[in-house]
């Protein structure tokens, strides 16, 4: 399959060492293409370029003199490292013009001189090599100095210590995997470290709140001080990472069971203390908002939002207390014992709720229509209807009830 010189452009047989036109070598095609247009040589041209190295054959000009074998020698050493330097990424050094125009000035007959090109670019690339070399290696120090920063221990020291002993060294040819294989490593630290620091920072917020509202914590606790204790260690490998990590983890969802259990009931205990104080009584109004509030954000699963509201509740109640027994505010008085209330009949009940269920549905249709209060009412109003169908005529009652409650709290335009 023939090919065009990467110089001249001319068609080149397979079967010759020289473009018969300018006399460039067929086998240094691969790296002349390399070196063309922004992007290199397409698959392609790289391919038929290879095609076109023709098997070394016997010149009839007579044996190469000791420069041309030179020149072939260092050219294969060049091509050696360049291929080894190459794994590692960008910004690996590339002597490949140098190559090129050394061979150039080769078929030209001026071997000497090609030479002293070649050497030149063998200096060259064991200087940049050096260099490339170190700049990586301190980039992955300064990595994991930033990583031991957070005060725990990664196992990276002996990766390192191997790292620069290699590229100290001249054993070159492990460097490229050993410096790949390390990038990857802490790259995969830094990743779970990270992780595992959300969900400490998530574990720590919800373990301030519950402990604020007197939530037990026992087991979580414990949980949490053998997680502190595994990062403690020295030498933190990957698996153990891993480990804290599912540990953390367990914690979390452990947290988010408990949390809500505590404040279901502690909302519970408020909506019956706010049951005393009457539906229109001015100074209980924030407390509703907060109740309900509180209500909506531990049912969309908001813990942190959930308990800040149930302490502003927890204090907004206790000022209404201290207030009532202050100023002896009149509330509303448990039905006595001895004269209980007539008994409607079914008949008068449903007419009563469907009047005021009637007169909630209009109240909710002046709210905008896309916001949360709007939305639970809509809710709560299709749950009474379907109570009152099926003539469950105190549940129906007690729904109208809280939705009467949370439509007082709701601030205006809500």
């Amino acid at each position: 399959m023939a090919s065009n010189c990467p110089i001249c452009d001319q068609p080149i047989p397979p079967t010759v060492a020289h473009c018969s036109v300018c006399g460039f070598p067929t086998a240094l095609a691969i790296e002349a293409l390399r070196t063309i247009g922004p992007n290199g040589a397409t698959a392609s041209e790289m391919e038929a370029a290879t095609a076109t190295i023709p098997a070394p054959v016997t010149s009839t000009a007579g044996p190469p003199s000791p420069e041309a074998e030179l020149c072939a020698a260092i050219s294969r050493d060049l091509r050696g490292k360049l291929d080894s330097v190459r794994q590692l990424g960008r910004g690996a050094p590339d002597v490949t013009s140098d190559m090129c125009q050394a061979a150039l000035i080769e078929a030209e007959g001026r071997a000497s001189e090609a030479l002293e090109v070649l050497r030149r670019a063998q200096r060259s690339l064991d200087r940049q090599t050096e260099e490339f070399l170190s700049k990586r290696l301190q980039q992955l120090q300064a990595r994991a100095t930033a990583l031991g920063a957070s005060g725990v221990k990664f196992a990276l020291g002996d990766d390192l210590g191997r790292l620069e002993s290699a590229i100290r060294g001249e054993e070159r040819e492990q460097v490229g995997p050993l410096l790949l294989e390390t990038e990857q490593r802490i790259g995969q630290f830094e990743s779970d470290w990270r992780g595992l620091q959300g969900l400490l920072r998530q574990i720590d917020a919800l373990r301030k709140e519950a402990k604020e509202l007197g939530v037990p914590l026992g087991e979580i606790e414990g949980e949490v001080s053998a997680m502190r204790d595994q990062l403690d260690g020295s030498g933190l490998t990957e698996e153990r990472l891993d480990a804290v990590v599912q540990a953390a983890a367990q914690v979390l969802m452990l947290l988010h069971e408990a949390i809500p259990s505590a404040l279901d009931q502690e909302l519970g205990r408020q909506e019956a203390a706010l049951d005393r104080y009457p539906e229109d009584h001015p100074p209980a109004a924030l407390a509703r908002r907060l109740h309900a509030e509180a209500t909506r954000h531990l049912k969309k699963g908001r813990l942190v939002d959930a308990t800040h509201a149930v302490r502003e509740l927890r204090l907004e109640i206790d000022r209404l207390e201290q207030s009532r027994e202050a100023q002896q505010i009149a509330v509303a008085p448990p039905p006595a014992p001895e004269a209980p209330p007539a008994r409607e009949s079914e008949g008068e009940a449903l007419a009563r709720l469907l009047g005021k269920a009637r007169a909630l549905a209009g109240r909710v249709r002046t709210l905008p229509p896309d916001s949360e209060v709007a939305r639970d009412a809509a809710v709560q109003i299709r749950e009474v209807t379907d109570l009152l169908r099926r003539r469950e005529v105190e549940r129906a009652d007690a729904t109208l009830a809280r939705l009467m409650r949370m439509l007082a709290a709701a601030p205006e335009g809500a």
